[in-house]
């Protein structure tokens, strides 16, 4: 574990961030694996299949992903503060109310599926497939939570490194299934979803032995449900949770936007979304870290530490994202052809939509950076309300212009990425009138605690 109250911020943020940089990347390489192999082995319109159903799926999710967020940041603040009671308890109520909702939301997601996507205007020939798919992963997303959640209370006391290697393992066994289900036995899309819930089943697994036999605050010997820790997990866990709905709706509508283009649109804007999110995740994960570290220093009374490190983590991200920006205006053109078949009628016009959407985007990295440096930020504070509002605002206003310069302007599927750095530049300054503000303060977890 790591106490993040004292020692060099810069040097402290890199320790921690970078362990779960890689982790990421091999989580991200679940989704990208999917899309490389069922892109080059069964085709663009498959491609354009998982693309849709994984959209829908992140929304059905959304709700329990932002609880889990929640209780990591109630979690971060009581070991910043040494109240170990209060934080054993609060995993305890977590995983009571995660597990709850995982089976409602499986039942939901398997049942509604053709519903759902029908909704996203998605085209006949990728519907099938697309039920397909959903419905697999639906099915088991009790995993993925489960990893999720531990992982996040890992990272709330600190450690980043342990669960990096479950992750790395499982990666190579999801990529070893993808081919064998899909290659070898030809299963398609299904192929690829079975092989996903298989690997994060284990990884799921080996998480949960960890932390039960080799880190004590993690052990829970009993499910209990405490309604004050409850209430302090959803007053930190409504808004992320929240957001996440409304980021995943706005996405849902953007989604629905590409499909008015054609099965070819989807692909390609699919593959370069993919490219997108590897690209950002360094800063996306500095902010991860910023948020474990601002949470440890406010719940211990530290504020200059707090915003110190915000100055440090934002210079990071910036740079890091200008790196990135250049990276993929030079090697866009060779990463989106890892997505395609070449045999494929269609791949020179998926090629050419993912790779003009990614030229447009990239060369606004830099407001991303700073967004989600202070989203970090106030989201470490405890500000669960302002962390909500700020990204929702941004991708509301992406999908607002979207469809604006659709509608208005009659641009094509390039709208999509025009659209994006306007929402950031919006929501960026905004957060830095509330920081300046410092409406932020005052918002570290307190909660009465009813011993048993």
């Amino acid at each position: 574990m790591r106490d993040f109250t004292k020692g060099k911020i810069g040097k402290e943020l890199l320790l921690f961030s970078v362990p779960m940089l890689i982790g990421n990347i091999f989580q991200q390489f679940y989704s990208v694996a999917d899309m490389i192999i069922v892109g080059r082995f069964v085709g663009g319109q498959a491609l354009a299949a998982v693309g849709i159903s994984m959209t829908m799926t992140m929304f059905v999710l959304s709700t329990l992903f932002g609880l889990s967020t929640g209780a990591s940041v109630v979690i971060s603040q009581f070991y910043g503060a040494k109240q170990y009671d209060r934080l054993k308890r609060t995993m305890s109520v977590s995983i009571t109310t995660m597990l709850g909702m995982s089976v409602i939301l499986t039942i939901l997601g398997v049942s509604l599926a053709p519903t759902l996507l029908r909704l996203l205007n998605t085209n006949e020939d990728i519907l099938s497939d697309a039920i397909l798919y959903m419905r697999i992963l639906m099915s088991g997303i009790v995993f993925p939570i489960f990893y999720n959640i531990y992982v996040a209370y890992m990272r709330a006391l600190g450690d980043s490194r342990r669960p990096l290697y479950f992750l790395i393992f499982s990666t190579f066994l999801n990529l070893g299934l993808n081919l064998f289900f899909v290659v070898v036995l030809g299963m398609g899309v299904a192929g690829v979803a079975i092989a996903t819930i298989i690997a994060q089943s284990i990884v799921a697994l080996l998480c949960f032995l960890y932390a039960d036999r080799k880190i004590p605050l993690l052990k829970v010997r009993k499910l209990i449900f405490d309604i004050e820790l409850f209430k302090l997990i959803l007053k930190y866990g409504i808004p992320p949770a929240i957001q996440l709905s409304l980021v995943s709706f706005a996405q849902l509508s953007i989604t629905r936007l590409i499909n008015s283009f054609g099965s070819l649109a989807m692909a390609g804007i699919t593959a370069a979304s993919r490219i997108d999110q590897f690209a950002m995740m360094p800063a996306a994960n500095l902010s991860m870290a910023l948020s474990t570290f601002v949470g440890q220093n406010m719940g211990a009374g530290h504020e200059d530490r707090a915003k110190k490190s915000l100055h440090i983590a934002m210079l990071y991200m910036v740079l890091i994202s200008v790196f990135m920006t250049g990276v993929l205006m030079v090697f866009r053109g060779p990463l989106m052809s890892l997505f395609l078949n070449t045999g494929d009628p269609g791949t020179p016009e998926i090629l050419r939509i993912g790779s003009e959407y990614l030229n447009i985007m990239v060369s606004f990295y830099f407001l991303f950076a700073i967004l989600f440096a202070f989203n970090g930020f106030f989201r470490g504070t405890g500000d669960a309300v302002i962390a909500m509002v700020f990204p929702v605002v941004s991708l509301t206003i992406r999908a607002s212009s979207a469809y604006g310069l659709v509608g208005f302007f009659g641009m094509g599927p390039e709208a999509l990425a025009w659209s994006i750095p306007i929402g950031w530049g919006f929501s960026s300054f905004a957060s830095w009138v509330y920081y300046k503000k410092r409406l932020w303060v005052g918002k570290v977890a307190t909660v009465k605690f009813n011993s048993e």
